[in-house]
Parts: C-alpha cells; sequence; structure tokens
C-alpha cells in the first residue's frame, strides 16, 4: 500500500519555508543513483562528498523535490540548514503516525544475524518493515523507518553505534517499544574507551523504551543482566535460565547445529557457529512473545541467507569464510567453531587483525593467540600489525606451527604447500584488512571462482 504525503507536508515537518510549488510523494532517495521519478532527495553531505552537488541530477531524474542546504526560487528545492537533520526529523513523524511493536536490537556482536532471525520469525504471522542489510546509522535507520506503511505489522531496527549517544539519538527518532541487546563486550574500544563505556552506550537502547516497554534479556551476558536491573518495564529472558532456555546443543555429523530448547523443543539449523544460539533464541522469545508457533522453517531460512559466516569448499579444504569483520568477541566464536567443526583433518586459523581496539589491541590479540593453542588449532597465520602479538602468545601456549605471514597471496601459497584433503581453515579479520584476498588467491590456485557455498 505504501504512503503518501505532500512536500507542503515534509516542509512544515522539517521546518522548511513553504514552497512554491506542490507535489505528492511515497519515498525518498539518498542516492541519485537508485532515485526514482516521484522520490524526494535528500542532499546527504560528509566528510569527503557535498550532496548538494547532486541536486541537479536528482531534479533531472524526476525528483519531486530535493532537500537541500541551497536556496533558489526557480527550482524545486526545500532549504533545510542540515538535509541529514531534516530526514531523520521526517522519518520521526513518519513512525508516530503509527501504533506498532517496534522491536530495537543492538549489541557488540550478532545484531544483524539477530535482526533476520527475528524478522523471519514474525514474518510466518505479521507483515514486517526492517533494517536493510547492516544499515543501522543514524542514515540507515530513519530510511528503515520510512518502509512502514498502513500494513505493517510491526517493524525490526538493528542500531550500532561507535560512540556514546549515538543509540540515544536513534531511539529518539524510531521510539522503540521493545529492545534487546544481543550480547556486549569488547567492540570499537578505540571510540568507547572500556568495555564499561560499551555498556553504557547498548543501555541506550533500554533507556529509550517507554514505561511500558519491554527489554529481552540476555542471561549468558553480565552487561545485559545488570542493565535488566536498572530497568523498571517489563522484561523476557532467554539464555541459561529464564523464559527461553537452551538444555543442551551439538554438532550433528552433517555440521548442522542440533539444538533442545524451551519451550518449543527441538530444532536443528544450518549454524557453523556456536555463538549464533544467543540469536537464535532471542528470535524465539521474541516469536513466543508475539504468539508465533512455528519457528525451525524460518530460523533455518535465516541461517542460509546469512552473508558473513560461510561454509565453503575450495580444493580439497572446507573453508570458513567469516572475513566480514572482527572484533575479540567474535574472534574467539570463530576460533572455537573452527575446533568444534566436525571431521578428522588438521584445523588451520588465517587470522587479520582486530581493528578499532586501541590501547586494548596488543593484549586482545595475544589471548586470541592463547586461545588457539588451548583448542587445539592445528596451525596458526596471523597478519597485520599485532601478528606477532598473536603468534607470541600462540608459542607461549606450545603451539608451535604459528606463524606471522604479511601478504594475502603468501598466505594463499602457504596453505596450498601446507595443508592436505579434509582441513578445514577458518580465515578472519576486520574489514580493512581485506582476508577476502586469501580466499580469493586460494580460490585462483584451485581454479574455483571464489569456492562453492554450502552452508
Amino acid at each position: 500500500m505504501g504512503w503518501n504525503y505532500t512536500v507542503h507536508q515534509l516542509a512544515e515537518v522539517i521546518g522548511a519555508a513553504r514552497p512554491h510549488f506542490e507535489a505528492a510523494f511515497s519515498a525518498v532517495s539518498t542516492d541519485t543513483r537508485t532515485l526514482r521519478p516521484g522520490d524526494v532527495f535528500f542532499a546527504l553531505s560528509g566528510e569527503n562528498f557535498d550532496g548538494n552537488l547532486f541536486a541537479e541530477a536528482a531534479l533531472a531524474k524526476g525528483a519531486a523535490a530535493v532537500v537541500t542546504t541551497r536556496t533558489d526560487p526557480t527550482k524545486r528545492l526545500l532549504t533545510a540548514p542540515d538535509p541529514l537533520k531534516a530526514l531523520q526529523q521526517f522519518a520521526a513523524w513518519h513512525r508516530a503516525q503509527f501504533s506498532i511493536p517496534v522491536i530495537a536490537i543492538t549489541g557488540s556482536c550478532g545484531k544483524t544475524t539477530a535482526k533476520n532471525m527475528i524478522a523471519a520469525v514474525l514474518e510466518t504471522e505479521y507483515r514486517v518493515a526492517k533494517t536493510q542489510g547492516n544499515l543501522n546509522n543514524e542514515i540507515g535507520c530513519p530510511v528503515s523507518l520510512l518502509q512502514i506503511d498502513a500494513e505493517t505489522e510491526c517493524a525490526v531496527l538493528e542500531m550500532g553505534a561507535n560512540h556514546r549517544r549515538e543509540i540515544a539519538a536513534l531511539c529518539a527518532i524510531a521510539k522503540p517499544t521493545e529492545s534487546a541487546i544481543t550480547m556486549i563486550g569488547a567492540a570499537h574500544l578505540e571510540g568507547f574507551g572500556s568495555e564499561e563505556q560499551v555498556a553504557k552506550a547498548k543501555a541506550e537502547i533500554v533507556a529509550g523504551l517507554p514505561a511500558n516497554g519491554l527489554y529481552y534479556v540476555n542471561t549468558d551476558n553480565d552487561w545485559c543482566v545488570r542493565i535488566a536491573e536498572e530497568f523498571r518495564g517489563r522484561k523476557i529472558y532467554f539464555g541459561n535460565h529464564g523464559d527461553v532456555v537452551l538444555r543442551r546443543s551439538a554438532f550433528a555429523a552433517n555440521g548442522e547445529l542440533e539444538l533442545e530448547i524451551d519451550p518449543i523443543g527441538r530444532l536443528q539449523l544450518p549454524l557453523p557457529i556456536r555463538a549464533h544460539v544467543t540469536n537464535v533464541l532471542l528470535a524465539i522469545a521474541v516469536g513466543v512473545q508475539h504468539g508465533v508457533t512455528t519457528f525451525e522453517g524460518p530460523l533455518r531460512a535465516a541461517c542460509a541467507s546469512a552473508a558473513r559466516f560461510k561454509v565453503r569448499h575450495i580444493g580439497p579444504f572446507t573453508v570458513l569464510d567469516d572475513t566480514y569483520n572482527a572484533n575479540p568477541i567474535s574472534m574467539a566464536a570463530a576460533v572455537e567453531a573452527l575446533a568444534e567443526r566436525p571431521g578428522n583433518g588438521q584445523r588451520i586459523a588465517v587470522l587479520g587483525d582486530m581493528l578499532e581496539l586501541g590501547n586494548a589491541a596488543a593484549g586482545a590479540h595475544a589471548r586470541i593467540g592463547a586461545l588457539a593453542a588451548q583448542r587445539g588449532i592445528s596451525h596458526l597465520i596471523a597478519h597485520g600489525a599485532h601478528a606477532c602479538d598473536t603468534i607470541n602468545a600462540a608459542r607461549a601456549a606450545h603451539l608451535s606451527h604459528a606463524e606471522v605471514i604479511q601478504d594475502h597471496q603468501a598466505i594463499a601459497q602457504a596453505l596450498q604447500e601446507s595443508a592436505g584433503p579434509g582441513d578445514t581453515i577458518l580465515v578472519k579479520g576486520s574489514r580493512g584488512m581485506r582476508m577476502e584476498k586469501v580466499i580469493d588467491a586460494l580460490a585462483a590456485i584451485y581454479q574455483i571462482d571464489g569456492g562453492e557455498s554450502s552452508g
């Protein structure tokens, strides 16, 4: 069904002068490459670009109007001192037109996966609007809110942050009725400074709830439980105890994860990493709260569409492709997943640096090296400025086959020479480390186009 507003309404909402023209619109755009005729274009600017420069292109493509800092009475412009703030004001006003559950998700790890699982479960009973991809910032959140229309029955929004008050600002726009924190740990420490500050930032998603709001509490995470102790609204608990409880988990011979969960019973899901069980429990908690009774099918579909942890077969190897990003929590979870992978071959970890850790970086990398040794990883290759911290700690913990290699192609060649049939290779690192180049190089050696995904 969509929605439909007029340019005069938009001008009133964002505090722009009443325009000399009138037009109806039912969508907005922040990118002229995807703008459709009739959209309103918001000319957003950043450190390296000036959206005002694209106003003419937007009008040429048929934009109903352009929200810009510039003024020209001969053109279809709405003048605003800050087009981003104008977009946020409009999204907040639009959100206020609908009385529906809005579920906000944040966390140091797993928020995109959790958002997708929650949406998949809810979609069995409701029409759901959700954050597309991981567009979880000051631009993505308002754009996601504008997906809500008269047919929408609930919304699931992902919220990310690198600094304090960012999530609070997003909550002021989205007005969530329910909130969840997947977990809290050491991530983005360069911006936050400490894990305690991370927790305070994530707690903003709970503080942003109304008095009758609902907080889904991860009982396996101490920070999440502490936040719950301060919250006076409704609470649903999931994890090792509470309303939704994991009773058993084990990897089947086919690599899938078998789960027994109260109150719904047994599930088997194509999850190659045990850490995602937290997201499964959260999705079930939300689903039960909203009367959903069907879980395995939608959760399997959500697992299959996950883009971040892929199992590939390249040459004689199984490759765990977790190259999307990394922080200490997700890196430890990936090493654990490698150690638990069914099969008799070697377990080989290729780890790029974890970025944005500030003064905590050396210690965080050392702990990962020690963990690899403790979990019986056969061979460890580290890449990046902190590679020596990782390798030295691994060797100190008696992992003798550990080395630093500072070239993606050289890593692939080393794997070809040292790995054998049936071995499993984990490749992971922060986005800036471009660890996917290792997989691309390995695939090229075996003349495979990027490897075949199998889970």
